[in-house]
Formats: C-alpha cells, structure tokens, sequence
C-alpha cells in the first residue's frame, strides 16, 4: 500500500480544502487534518488505444495537448469537440451497493480537465479497506455522458486502506481514449466517434 507520513496540526476541514487547492499548484503538500483522517492523491494519463500518451505528453511541439479540454470528436461526419474529467469515488464495500449514495465515504470528486493529479484531503480512516473507483466523464456544453469501456476505459476498482495522518497514493492511472492520436487530427481516426460511445445526444 503506497502510503507516507505528513505534517498535521489543529485545523479545520476547510483549511484541508484549501491546502488541497495549494497542493495542485505545488504550493504545498496535502495533508490530512484531525487523527481520524487521511488522505488520497491520485494521477492519471489520458493516452489513445495504441498506449501513446495525449495529455499529459510532455511534448512541446505547437499541436501537443495542454490539458484534456476541447479533445478531437465526432458526430457522423461533423467534427466536435469534449472535455474529459476524471472523477473519484471512494465507497465502503461493507455498507452495500456502491451504487448508493449513502455507501460512499466522501462526496464523489470531478476533477477539472486542465488537471492531471488531485487529492481527496480529508477522508476518514477505517481498519478495512475502501473500494476506490476512477471514472472518465465526457462533457459538453455542460452535459454529462459516461462512455462505456469500449469508448474510454480506466482501471477498475482498486482497493485501499486510508489510515488516520497518512497519504495513500494511487499512484499513476492510465485512461484510454479509442483514438488513434498519431494520425493528422482530420483524419476520423484521430476523432472519438461521440456515435459508438453513445454520447451523440449531447448538445
């Protein structure tokens, strides 16, 4: 289990929230407030079916992806654009459904598409543990679209415990795009087909 020790002193949850939003920017490291609470980080890589990594890609060329904004798409013949996010949930199996609300340990967290890693701050600590689900969302004009697998696929559930002063890290995720991101973006290959992944319905 990836975990490591941080600084903890008296504080509230909002100003675990807004340590969060500091550690984004690398401005200071997540940490976890009060000894009942711990906290989870995670990255993720948005990469075409061949494994080539869209974003982030480290390139520097005029054409390289900056984020996971405004991705290549299309409708029939009609070329549109999407956002992907990333969300997290994190649900105690021994609650029941994790389908239900009430079985999950914090609010489900969307992170923006102009980011590659995140941190859940404050979440509680339990002997047993947490099924840890990351979740790629389409988005467009403000609408929500849940591709299946064969459209965009991420790891399935990962199990973790989150233990009271402790980080645990998810580490590094890959979500696949059935993209073929080498080809010129004209071509519909480097297009995701909105159509297959059942999201043709958005605005």
């Amino acid at each position: 289990m990836a975990t490591s020790p941080h600084p903890c002193g008296p504080c509230g949850h909002l100003w675990a929230r807004r340590l969060a939003g500091a550690a984004w920017l690398g401005l200071a490291p997540a940490a976890a407030c009060g000894e009942d609470s711990g906290v989870v980080e995670l990255g993720w890589q948005i990469a075409d079916r061949g494994g080539e990594v869209i974003y982030p890609s480290g390139k520097v060329s005029p054409d390289a992806f900056r984020d996971s904004c405004d991705l290549p798409a299309r409708i029939g013949s009609e070329d549109v654009a999407y956002d992907l996010h990333v969300e997290l949930e994190i649900c105690d199996p021994a609650c029941g459904d994790c389908a239900d609300p009430a079985c999950q340990v914090v609010p489900t967290e969307r992170f923006p598409c102009t980011r590659a890693r995140a941190t859940e701050p404050s979440v509680p600590a339990a002997a047993d543990p947490y099924l840890m689900t990351v979740r790629p969302v389409i988005v467009r004009d403000g609408q929500d679209c849940l591709p299946p697998p064969s459209c965009v696929a991420a790891p399935g559930p990962i199990e973790r415990q989150v233990r009271a002063g402790l980080v645990t890290d998810l580490q590094v995720l890959q979500v696949v795009v059935d993209v073929d991101s080498t080809a010129p973006r004209s071509d519909p290959v480097a297009r995701l087909d909105l159509v297959a992944c059942g999201c043709a319905s958005l605005p």
